[in-house]
This record gives structure tokens, sequence and C-alpha cells, in this order.
């Protein structure tokens, strides 16, 4: 049985990853419906949804997942593409 000790990293990678797999999704559905973004933050930003720990978290993630789109999408847009080293 493992300990406490080794439990913790492996929940936190399972969740880093389950956090990397939502924002991998909701960049492909947000490419498909540019729209969905704004759907999604008016869900986050509501204090409804942020009334509880559990909401909070997942707006806090929601903020991370959304920094993270707009870095990309700047990116993207300058004409450098994501990956300009590798040309």
């Amino acid at each position: 049985m493992a300990s406490k000790s080794q439990g913790i990293p492996d929940l936190e990678q399972r969740l880093l990853a389950e956090e990397r797999l939502l924002s991998t999704l909701v960049a492909v559905l947000s490419a498909r419906d540019p729209s969905i973004l704004d759907e999604l933050e008016e869900v986050f930003s509501n204090p409804e949804f942020a009334s509880d720990p559990a909401g909070r978290a997942a707006t806090q993630v929601w903020r991370r997942v959304a920094d993270d789109l707009a870095r990309t999408r700047s990116m993207v847009s300058s004409g450098g593409g994501l990956w300009p080293a590798a040309r």
C-alpha cells in the first residue's frame, strides 16, 4: 500500500493531466466556435458558480486556461506560428 507522501505526487500529476486535457479540449472547441470562450467566461465569472471551494477552484483553472489560450492566440496571430524555431 502506498504511503500518503507517495500518493500526493500521483494525485497532483493526475490533476495536472486532467487540466491539460480540458485545456486542449477548450482550445479545439474554441477553434471551431470562438463564441464558446465568451460562454465559458460568463459561466466562470458568475459569483454563484464560485460560491463554494470547488467552484472557486474551477474558476482559477479557467483563468489559467483562458490566459494560456490568449497567449497562444497572440503567438499565432503575430505570424510566428506556434513553433517558429522548427522551420
